[in-house]
């Protein structure tokens, strides 16, 4: 019998205190905030504020599967072990790898696009050449086209 075998990912470890990742609720040195609306002071068990993230920012709880920080340190947890190296390690992989947000390949153009452009020589212009001098080529005519190629007679190439 041959049993195939998968490395276990955990979950990121999230902090039940002050909702960060990486430490739990007995080491923590931060403040109680809620998973559900990040404020600082209450539990989220009776809150009914709106929803944000302590990670993100975003608009759902810190324990939301969808929050971007969730995902990216379920990535390094997931780099750690794939490539057995240590957290610090795959975090900077990770990060490195990770695009940053508005930084993307149409807003880096925008912002070129927009740049001041270098000031040019006013002496130097540049002009459309006169109509006469620009010529347009002659249309094909239609040709037939035989069905067998051409060849050309021996005494054309010095055959004798």
């Amino acid at each position: 019998m041959s049993l195939s075998s998968y490395p276990l990912f955990k979950d990121p470890l999230r902090c039940f205190k002050c909702q960060r990742f990486g430490h739990s609720k007995t080491s923590c040195r931060g403040t109680l905030t809620c998973a559900r609306c990040a404020e600082v002071g209450h539990e989220s068990t009776d809150c009914t504020r709106a929803e944000k993230c302590v990670n993100c920012k975003g608009e759902h709880t810190s324990f939301s599967r969808n929050c971007s920080a969730w995902k990216q340190e379920k990535e390094i947890i997931s780099t750690k072990i794939k490539k057995q190296i240590s957290y610090q390690e795959a975090r900077k992989l990770v990060t490195s790898q990770t695009p940053i947000p508005g930084n993307s390949y149409v807003s880096v153009a925008k912002k070129s696009s927009s740049a001041p452009s270098v000031q040019k020589n006013p002496d130097i212009s540049i002009s459309k050449p006169p109509d006469s001098i620009v010529r347009e080529s002659p249309p094909i005519a239609n040709l037939p086209i035989s069905a067998s190629p051409s060849v050309a007679p021996d005494h054309m190439f010095g055959a004798a």
